[in-house]
Protein backbone atom coordinates (compact mmCIF):
# COMPACT_ATOMS: atom_id res chain seq x y z
CA UNK A 1 0.00 0.00 0.00
CA UNK A 2 1.14 3.22 -0.72
CA UNK A 3 -0.15 7.01 -1.17
CA UNK A 4 1.17 9.92 -3.42
CA UNK A 5 0.63 13.81 -3.54
CA UNK A 6 -2.93 13.74 -4.25
CA UNK A 7 -3.45 11.83 -1.16
CA UNK A 8 -4.50 8.78 -3.35
CA UNK A 9 -3.98 5.25 -1.93
CA UNK A 10 -3.19 2.73 -3.66
CA UNK A 11 -2.81 -1.10 -3.17
CA UNK A 12 -2.76 -4.35 -4.94
CA UNK A 13 -5.75 -6.48 -5.16
CA UNK A 14 -4.82 -8.78 -2.47
CA UNK A 15 -4.11 -6.23 -0.22
CA UNK A 16 -7.51 -4.67 -0.83
CA UNK A 17 -9.32 -7.98 -0.77
CA UNK A 18 -6.96 -8.47 2.72
CA UNK A 19 -8.16 -4.51 3.92
CA UNK A 20 -11.75 -5.13 3.07
CA UNK A 21 -12.38 -8.59 5.39
CA UNK A 22 -10.21 -7.51 7.99
CA UNK A 23 -12.74 -4.15 8.34
CA UNK A 24 -16.39 -5.85 7.53
CA UNK A 25 -18.04 -6.93 10.50
CA UNK A 26 -20.71 -9.96 10.39
CA UNK A 27 -23.82 -8.45 11.16
CA UNK A 28 -26.06 -9.17 14.44
CA UNK A 29 -28.58 -12.16 13.62
CA UNK A 30 -32.47 -12.19 13.89
CA UNK A 31 -34.89 -14.53 14.79
CA UNK A 32 -37.54 -15.76 12.33
CA UNK A 33 -39.59 -18.68 11.07
CA UNK A 34 -37.88 -21.61 9.53
CA UNK A 35 -39.33 -21.21 6.07
CA UNK A 36 -38.28 -17.50 6.21
CA UNK A 37 -35.02 -17.89 6.85
CA UNK A 38 -33.73 -20.24 3.56
CA UNK A 39 -30.45 -18.09 1.93
CA UNK A 40 -29.46 -17.14 5.53
CA UNK A 41 -26.31 -18.16 7.67
CA UNK A 42 -27.39 -19.91 10.95
CA UNK A 43 -26.09 -18.15 13.98
CA UNK A 44 -26.34 -20.20 16.40
CA UNK A 45 -25.48 -23.93 16.86
CA UNK A 46 -28.46 -26.38 16.68
CA UNK A 47 -28.30 -29.84 18.57
CA UNK A 48 -31.32 -32.46 18.40
CA UNK A 49 -33.73 -31.89 21.02
CA UNK A 50 -35.00 -35.37 20.61
CA UNK A 51 -34.20 -38.84 19.04
CA UNK A 52 -35.49 -39.61 15.57
CA UNK A 53 -37.19 -41.64 14.99
CA UNK A 54 -38.84 -41.70 18.52
CA UNK A 55 -39.27 -45.34 18.33
CA UNK A 56 -37.97 -48.61 16.18
CA UNK A 57 -39.74 -47.94 12.79
CA UNK A 58 -41.01 -49.83 10.00
CA UNK A 59 -38.71 -49.06 6.53
CA UNK A 60 -40.89 -50.47 3.63
CA UNK A 61 -44.46 -51.62 3.81
CA UNK A 62 -45.01 -55.34 5.02
CA UNK A 63 -45.50 -57.74 8.14
CA UNK A 64 -43.94 -56.99 11.62
CA UNK A 65 -42.15 -61.00 12.05
CA UNK A 66 -40.17 -62.79 14.84
CA UNK A 67 -37.09 -63.05 12.82
CA UNK A 68 -36.46 -66.59 14.35
CA UNK A 69 -39.86 -67.75 13.01
CA UNK A 70 -38.87 -67.15 9.67
CA UNK A 71 -35.45 -68.76 9.30
CA UNK A 72 -34.82 -70.63 6.00
CA UNK A 73 -37.83 -69.35 4.39
CA UNK A 74 -38.13 -68.91 0.68
CA UNK A 75 -40.06 -69.00 -2.92
CA UNK A 76 -40.10 -72.91 -2.36
CA UNK A 77 -40.42 -72.80 1.44
CA UNK A 78 -42.74 -70.34 2.50
CA UNK A 79 -43.59 -70.05 6.32
CA UNK A 80 -47.06 -69.80 6.98
CA UNK A 81 -48.00 -67.48 10.13
CA UNK A 82 -51.24 -66.41 11.56
CA UNK A 83 -51.97 -62.61 10.93
CA UNK A 84 -53.39 -60.76 13.83
CA UNK A 85 -53.56 -56.92 13.01
CA UNK A 86 -52.22 -54.14 10.86
CA UNK A 87 -50.53 -51.06 12.37
CA UNK A 88 -50.20 -47.98 10.58
CA UNK A 89 -48.28 -44.78 10.51
CA UNK A 90 -49.33 -42.61 13.55
CA UNK A 91 -51.14 -45.39 15.53
CA UNK A 92 -49.06 -47.74 18.18
CA UNK A 93 -49.74 -51.44 17.38
CA UNK A 94 -51.95 -52.77 20.52
CA UNK A 95 -50.70 -56.46 20.56
CA UNK A 96 -47.45 -58.27 20.70
CA UNK A 97 -46.23 -60.69 18.45
CA UNK A 98 -45.82 -64.40 19.68
CA UNK A 99 -44.13 -67.25 18.00
CA UNK A 100 -45.90 -68.18 15.19
CA UNK A 101 -47.53 -64.57 14.44
CA UNK A 102 -47.21 -61.78 11.61
CA UNK A 103 -48.79 -58.15 12.09
CA UNK A 104 -48.95 -56.04 8.80
CA UNK A 105 -47.33 -53.12 8.98
CA UNK A 106 -46.92 -49.46 7.22
CA UNK A 107 -44.02 -47.53 6.53
CA UNK A 108 -42.90 -45.14 9.10
CA UNK A 109 -45.31 -47.57 12.00
CA UNK A 110 -43.85 -48.46 15.44
CA UNK A 111 -42.98 -51.82 15.59
CA UNK A 112 -44.98 -53.43 17.52
CA UNK A 113 -43.32 -55.78 20.69
CA UNK A 114 -41.93 -58.81 20.28
CA UNK A 115 -41.46 -58.05 16.48
CA UNK A 116 -37.55 -57.56 15.68
CA UNK A 117 -37.14 -57.75 11.91
CA UNK A 118 -39.91 -56.46 8.67
CA UNK A 119 -40.71 -58.45 5.81
CA UNK A 120 -41.64 -56.33 2.48
CA UNK A 121 -45.32 -57.16 0.91
CA UNK A 122 -43.24 -58.13 -2.16
CA UNK A 123 -41.42 -60.83 -0.09
CA UNK A 124 -45.39 -62.72 1.11
CA UNK A 125 -48.58 -63.53 -0.78
CA UNK A 126 -50.19 -60.06 -0.12
CA UNK A 127 -51.82 -59.01 -3.57
CA UNK A 128 -49.36 -57.79 -6.42
CA UNK A 129 -49.59 -54.24 -7.65
CA UNK A 130 -52.92 -53.30 -4.89
CA UNK A 131 -53.74 -49.65 -4.49
CA UNK A 132 -55.11 -49.24 -0.88
CA UNK A 133 -56.15 -51.56 1.91
CA UNK A 134 -56.11 -55.32 0.82
CA UNK A 135 -59.74 -55.89 1.34
CA UNK A 136 -59.38 -59.55 1.78
CA UNK A 137 -57.94 -58.85 5.50
CA UNK A 138 -56.04 -62.20 5.37
CA UNK A 139 -55.89 -64.09 9.05
CA UNK A 140 -52.90 -65.55 7.67
CA UNK A 141 -49.39 -64.52 5.35
CA UNK A 142 -46.78 -66.99 3.80
CA UNK A 143 -43.39 -65.76 4.24
CA UNK A 144 -41.30 -66.14 1.05
CA UNK A 145 -37.77 -65.17 2.37
CA UNK A 146 -36.04 -64.92 6.00
CA UNK A 147 -34.35 -62.01 7.63
CA UNK A 148 -31.85 -60.91 10.18
CA UNK A 149 -33.13 -59.15 13.71
CA UNK A 150 -33.37 -55.45 12.44
CA UNK A 151 -34.07 -56.05 9.02
CA UNK A 152 -35.58 -53.39 7.10
CA UNK A 153 -35.91 -51.63 10.85
CA UNK A 154 -35.07 -48.20 11.41
CA UNK A 155 -34.16 -48.20 14.61
CA UNK A 156 -34.61 -45.47 17.62
CA UNK A 157 -32.13 -42.56 17.13
CA UNK A 158 -30.92 -43.87 14.12
CA UNK A 159 -31.34 -40.69 12.68
CA UNK A 160 -30.01 -39.17 15.32
CA UNK A 161 -30.11 -38.57 19.14
CA UNK A 162 -31.03 -35.89 21.58
CA UNK A 163 -28.13 -33.93 22.20
CA UNK A 164 -26.41 -34.94 18.99
CA UNK A 165 -25.23 -31.78 16.99
CA UNK A 166 -27.35 -30.80 13.86
CA UNK A 167 -26.14 -27.73 12.03
CA UNK A 168 -23.01 -25.57 13.43
CA UNK A 169 -23.33 -22.14 13.13
CA UNK A 170 -21.96 -20.70 10.10
CA UNK A 171 -24.34 -23.13 7.79
CA UNK A 172 -26.39 -21.68 5.08
CA UNK A 173 -29.81 -22.40 4.83
CA UNK A 174 -31.02 -24.31 2.18
CA UNK A 175 -33.89 -26.71 1.71
CA UNK A 176 -31.95 -29.81 3.27
CA UNK A 177 -31.12 -27.78 6.16
CA UNK A 178 -34.94 -26.71 6.41
CA UNK A 179 -35.75 -30.74 5.97
CA UNK A 180 -33.17 -31.61 9.06
CA UNK A 181 -34.67 -28.92 11.32
CA UNK A 182 -38.18 -28.99 10.88
CA UNK A 183 -37.53 -32.86 11.60
CA UNK A 184 -36.47 -32.25 15.12
CA UNK A 185 -39.80 -29.77 15.75
CA UNK A 186 -37.65 -26.45 15.12
CA UNK A 187 -40.14 -23.49 14.23
CA UNK A 188 -37.86 -20.82 14.61
CA UNK A 189 -34.12 -20.36 14.65
CA UNK A 190 -31.44 -17.51 14.85
CA UNK A 191 -29.98 -16.41 11.42
CA UNK A 192 -27.34 -13.36 11.00
CA UNK A 193 -29.55 -10.84 8.89
CA UNK A 194 -29.65 -9.30 5.60
CA UNK A 195 -27.48 -6.58 4.63
CA UNK A 196 -29.25 -3.47 4.02
CA UNK A 197 -27.48 -1.68 0.91
CA UNK A 198 -27.59 2.11 -0.18
CA UNK A 199 -27.04 2.32 -3.64
CA UNK A 200 -25.91 5.75 -4.97
CA UNK A 201 -25.79 6.60 -8.84
CA UNK A 202 -23.36 10.15 -9.59
CA UNK A 203 -23.30 12.09 -12.33
CA UNK A 204 -25.46 15.05 -13.96
CA UNK A 205 -25.31 12.95 -17.14
CA UNK A 206 -27.72 9.97 -15.94
CA UNK A 207 -31.31 9.71 -16.60
CA UNK A 208 -33.86 7.54 -15.06
CA UNK A 209 -34.60 4.30 -16.97
CA UNK A 210 -37.68 4.78 -19.07
CA UNK A 211 -37.13 8.69 -19.40
CA UNK A 212 -36.39 10.39 -22.62
CA UNK A 213 -32.97 10.13 -23.60
CA UNK A 214 -31.43 13.51 -25.07
CA UNK A 215 -27.77 14.10 -26.79
CA UNK A 216 -24.82 13.83 -23.95
CA UNK A 217 -27.15 11.74 -21.30
CA UNK A 218 -26.98 8.39 -21.01
CA UNK A 219 -29.60 5.93 -18.74
CA UNK A 220 -28.74 5.33 -15.26
CA UNK A 221 -28.23 1.02 -15.54
CA UNK A 222 -25.28 0.81 -12.79
CA UNK A 223 -28.38 1.39 -9.75
CA UNK A 224 -30.47 -1.24 -10.88
CA UNK A 225 -27.72 -3.83 -12.49
CA UNK A 226 -26.13 -2.85 -8.75
CA UNK A 227 -29.56 -3.90 -7.13
CA UNK A 228 -29.84 -6.83 -8.85
CA UNK A 229 -26.33 -8.42 -8.06
CA UNK A 230 -27.10 -6.85 -4.25
CA UNK A 231 -30.21 -9.15 -4.16
CA UNK A 232 -28.29 -12.23 -5.94
CA UNK A 233 -26.00 -12.02 -3.09
CA UNK A 234 -27.93 -11.62 0.09
CA UNK A 235 -28.85 -8.42 0.33
CA UNK A 236 -31.62 -5.81 0.51
CA UNK A 237 -30.79 -3.54 -2.18
CA UNK A 238 -31.92 0.25 -1.28
CA UNK A 239 -31.51 3.19 -4.56
CA UNK A 240 -31.11 6.70 -2.88
CA UNK A 241 -31.37 8.05 -6.62
CA UNK A 242 -28.27 9.92 -9.00
CA UNK A 243 -26.27 12.45 -6.82
CA UNK A 244 -25.95 15.32 -9.26
CA UNK A 245 -21.95 16.66 -9.79
CA UNK A 246 -22.54 18.83 -6.66
CA UNK A 247 -20.90 17.72 -3.33
CA UNK A 248 -23.68 19.03 -1.26
CA UNK A 249 -26.11 16.64 -3.55
CA UNK A 250 -23.28 13.96 -3.45
CA UNK A 251 -22.85 14.03 0.70
CA UNK A 252 -26.37 14.51 1.30
CA UNK A 253 -27.29 11.23 -0.36
CA UNK A 254 -23.99 9.64 1.58
CA UNK A 255 -25.11 10.63 5.31
CA UNK A 256 -28.71 9.46 4.08
CA UNK A 257 -27.58 5.80 3.20
CA UNK A 258 -25.12 5.63 6.69
CA UNK A 259 -28.67 4.98 8.06
CA UNK A 260 -27.96 1.13 5.80
CA UNK A 261 -25.47 -1.47 6.65
CA UNK A 262 -23.30 -0.66 3.33
CA UNK A 263 -23.27 2.19 0.81
CA UNK A 264 -22.15 1.54 -2.62
CA UNK A 265 -21.66 4.57 -5.39
CA UNK A 266 -21.27 4.53 -8.76
CA UNK A 267 -19.03 6.37 -10.69
CA UNK A 268 -17.03 10.26 -9.70
CA UNK A 269 -13.94 8.02 -8.79
CA UNK A 270 -11.46 9.45 -11.40
CA UNK A 271 -9.66 12.34 -11.86
CA UNK A 272 -12.23 14.24 -13.46
CA UNK A 273 -13.08 18.06 -12.23
CA UNK A 274 -16.49 16.73 -11.24
CA UNK A 275 -15.27 13.28 -9.88
CA UNK A 276 -16.32 14.19 -6.49
CA UNK A 277 -16.27 10.66 -4.59
CA UNK A 278 -13.27 10.64 -2.79
CA UNK A 279 -13.01 14.42 -2.14
CA UNK A 280 -16.92 14.06 -0.34
CA UNK A 281 -16.13 10.75 1.53
CA UNK A 282 -12.24 11.60 2.46
CA UNK A 283 -14.28 14.49 4.50
CA UNK A 284 -16.13 12.23 5.99
CA UNK A 285 -14.66 9.21 6.97
CA UNK A 286 -11.57 7.06 7.12
CA UNK A 287 -10.17 6.34 3.43
CA UNK A 288 -8.47 2.67 3.32
CA UNK A 289 -7.80 2.28 -0.76
CA UNK A 290 -8.59 4.39 -3.47
CA UNK A 291 -6.50 3.01 -6.00
CA UNK A 292 -6.25 -0.63 -7.18
CA UNK A 293 -3.62 -2.34 -9.13
CA UNK A 294 -6.17 -3.97 -11.40
CA UNK A 295 -8.27 -3.04 -14.32
CA UNK A 296 -10.66 -2.28 -15.37
CA UNK A 297 -11.78 -0.02 -12.87
CA UNK A 298 -8.57 0.61 -10.70
CA UNK A 299 -10.28 4.17 -9.55
CA UNK A 300 -12.24 2.29 -6.44
CA UNK A 301 -12.51 3.72 -3.07
CA UNK A 302 -13.27 1.35 -0.02
CA UNK A 303 -13.92 3.51 3.06
CA UNK A 304 -15.90 3.38 6.96
CA UNK A 305 -18.01 6.59 7.55
CA UNK A 306 -18.83 7.79 11.50
CA UNK A 307 -17.44 6.77 14.47
CA UNK A 308 -17.97 3.61 16.81
CA UNK A 309 -19.73 4.40 19.44
CA UNK A 310 -20.61 2.51 22.95
CA UNK A 311 -22.91 4.49 24.44
CA UNK A 312 -25.36 4.18 21.22
CA UNK A 313 -24.22 0.87 19.64
CA UNK A 314 -23.77 2.53 16.30
CA UNK A 315 -20.74 1.24 13.97
CA UNK A 316 -18.67 2.82 11.23
CA UNK A 317 -20.75 2.12 7.61
CA UNK A 318 -18.48 0.47 5.20
CA UNK A 319 -18.53 2.58 1.85
CA UNK A 320 -17.27 1.63 -1.37
CA UNK A 321 -17.41 3.58 -3.98
CA UNK A 322 -16.82 2.04 -7.75
CA UNK A 323 -16.40 3.32 -10.95
CA UNK A 324 -19.15 4.16 -13.31
CA UNK A 325 -18.71 2.42 -16.71
CA UNK A 326 -20.80 -0.70 -16.68
CA UNK A 327 -17.92 -3.52 -17.45
CA UNK A 328 -15.83 -2.04 -14.78
CA UNK A 329 -18.75 -1.15 -12.53
CA UNK A 330 -19.22 -4.98 -12.21
CA UNK A 331 -15.88 -5.93 -12.15
CA UNK A 332 -15.28 -3.61 -9.06
CA UNK A 333 -18.60 -5.24 -7.98
CA UNK A 334 -17.25 -9.28 -8.33
CA UNK A 335 -13.93 -8.91 -6.88
CA UNK A 336 -14.46 -5.63 -4.02
CA UNK A 337 -17.88 -5.89 -3.12
CA UNK A 338 -19.27 -9.42 -3.33
CA UNK A 339 -16.52 -10.43 -0.57
CA UNK A 340 -17.62 -7.89 2.06
CA UNK A 341 -21.06 -9.04 1.46
CA UNK A 342 -20.20 -12.78 2.03
CA UNK A 343 -18.52 -11.55 5.11
CA UNK A 344 -21.43 -9.64 6.49
CA UNK A 345 -23.85 -12.32 5.91
CA UNK A 346 -21.97 -14.24 8.37
CA UNK A 347 -19.82 -16.80 5.76
CA UNK A 348 -16.97 -17.83 6.25
CA UNK A 349 -15.64 -18.75 3.00
CA UNK A 350 -15.61 -15.16 1.13
CA UNK A 351 -13.06 -15.73 -1.90
CA UNK A 352 -13.56 -16.53 -5.22
CA UNK A 353 -14.26 -20.07 -5.97
CA UNK A 354 -11.87 -20.57 -8.78
CA UNK A 355 -10.90 -23.58 -11.86
CA UNK A 356 -7.82 -24.08 -14.01
CA UNK A 357 -8.98 -23.71 -17.73
CA UNK A 358 -6.98 -24.39 -21.21
CA UNK A 359 -7.18 -21.12 -22.94
CA UNK A 360 -8.98 -21.43 -26.47
CA UNK A 361 -7.39 -18.14 -27.72
CA UNK A 362 -4.31 -16.45 -27.38
CA UNK A 363 -4.03 -12.39 -26.24
CA UNK A 364 -0.84 -10.68 -24.80
CA UNK A 365 -1.46 -7.74 -21.81
CA UNK A 366 0.23 -4.50 -22.42
CA UNK A 367 -1.64 -3.33 -19.34
CA UNK A 368 1.09 -2.30 -16.21
CA UNK A 369 -1.43 -3.93 -13.57
CA UNK A 370 -3.54 -7.09 -13.59
CA UNK A 371 -6.83 -7.08 -16.51
CA UNK A 372 -9.52 -8.56 -15.29
CA UNK A 373 -11.17 -10.47 -18.57
CA UNK A 374 -14.96 -11.52 -19.55
CA UNK A 375 -14.53 -14.29 -20.31
CA UNK A 376 -16.90 -17.47 -21.70
CA UNK A 377 -15.95 -21.15 -19.63
CA UNK A 378 -16.99 -24.08 -20.64
CA UNK A 379 -16.55 -28.02 -20.18
CA UNK A 380 -15.45 -30.49 -22.74
CA UNK A 381 -14.64 -33.84 -22.72
CA UNK A 382 -14.22 -33.16 -18.55
CA UNK A 383 -12.08 -30.23 -19.17
CA UNK A 384 -12.65 -26.73 -18.84
CA UNK A 385 -11.58 -24.50 -21.59
CA UNK A 386 -11.54 -20.88 -21.91
CA UNK A 387 -12.54 -17.99 -24.46
CA UNK A 388 -10.44 -15.07 -23.49
CA UNK A 389 -11.17 -12.84 -26.48
CA UNK A 390 -15.07 -12.84 -26.05
CA UNK A 391 -15.80 -9.02 -26.00
CA UNK A 392 -12.93 -8.28 -29.16
CA UNK A 393 -15.03 -11.02 -30.97
CA UNK A 394 -18.73 -9.65 -30.11
CA UNK A 395 -18.22 -6.03 -28.41
CA UNK A 396 -18.51 -5.26 -25.01
CA UNK A 397 -22.44 -5.37 -24.60
CA UNK A 398 -22.98 -8.65 -26.43
CA UNK A 399 -20.64 -10.05 -24.59
CA UNK A 400 -21.78 -9.11 -20.84
CA UNK A 401 -25.00 -10.52 -21.61
CA UNK A 402 -23.36 -13.88 -22.31
CA UNK A 403 -20.22 -13.91 -20.18
CA UNK A 404 -20.24 -16.30 -17.22
CA UNK A 405 -16.22 -15.96 -16.08
CA UNK A 406 -14.09 -13.62 -15.30
CA UNK A 407 -10.20 -14.25 -16.12
CA UNK A 408 -7.32 -12.36 -13.97
CA UNK A 409 -4.96 -12.07 -16.66
CA UNK A 410 -1.46 -10.97 -14.74
CA UNK A 411 0.37 -7.96 -15.56
CA UNK A 412 2.07 -8.20 -18.88
CA UNK A 413 1.02 -12.11 -19.47
CA UNK A 414 1.07 -13.42 -23.09
CA UNK A 415 -1.49 -16.25 -23.12
CA UNK A 416 -1.11 -18.72 -25.99
CA UNK A 417 -3.84 -21.24 -27.09
CA UNK A 418 -3.69 -24.44 -25.13
CA UNK A 419 -2.01 -22.74 -22.01
CA UNK A 420 -3.74 -23.29 -18.47
CA UNK A 421 -5.03 -20.12 -17.03
CA UNK A 422 -7.10 -19.54 -13.85
CA UNK A 423 -10.62 -18.31 -14.25
CA UNK A 424 -13.13 -17.06 -11.78
CA UNK A 425 -16.73 -18.81 -12.97
CA UNK A 426 -19.37 -16.18 -12.12
CA UNK A 427 -22.58 -17.45 -10.53
CA UNK A 428 -25.02 -14.43 -11.64
CA UNK A 429 -27.55 -16.88 -13.49
CA UNK A 430 -30.76 -17.31 -12.08
CA UNK A 431 -34.12 -17.79 -13.37
CA UNK A 432 -36.05 -15.91 -10.73
CA UNK A 433 -34.96 -13.39 -8.54
CA UNK A 434 -36.61 -13.34 -5.26
CA UNK A 435 -39.50 -10.92 -4.70
CA UNK A 436 -37.80 -6.53 -4.81
CA UNK A 437 -37.73 -5.29 -1.51
CA UNK A 438 -38.57 -1.69 -3.40
CA UNK A 439 -38.36 -0.48 -6.72
CA UNK A 440 -35.20 0.84 -7.67
CA UNK A 441 -36.41 2.15 -10.99
CA UNK A 442 -39.39 4.91 -9.00
CA UNK A 443 -36.65 5.21 -5.98
CA UNK A 444 -34.28 6.89 -8.33
CA UNK A 445 -37.13 9.45 -9.94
Amino acid sequence: MHGDARGEIMVAYDEAFQLITQHIRVLDFEEKPLLQCVGQVLAEDIRAGINLPQNDIAGPDGYAVRSADIQGAGKNRPVTLQVIGTVRAGHLPVRVIRPGTAMRIMTGSVLPKGADCVVKFEDTDEPKNKSGPNRDQPREVKIYASALPGGSVRSAGSGYKKGDWLLPKGTVIGPAQVSVLAATGKRRIKVVRKPVVAIVATGDELVGLGRPLIPGRTYNANTVTLAALVRHFGGKPISLGIARDRKDDLLAKIEKGKKTDLIITTGGVAMGDYDLTRLVVGGIGKVHFSLVRMGPGAGAVFAELGKDSRTTGRVKVPMFGLAGPPSACLVNFETLVRPALLKMRGLSEVGHPVVEAVAADSMKSAIPAIFAKWTYLEKRNGQYQVKLNVLEEKGVWPALATTNSLTLVPEGANICAGDKVSVWPLDWRRDQFPPAYINVEDAEH
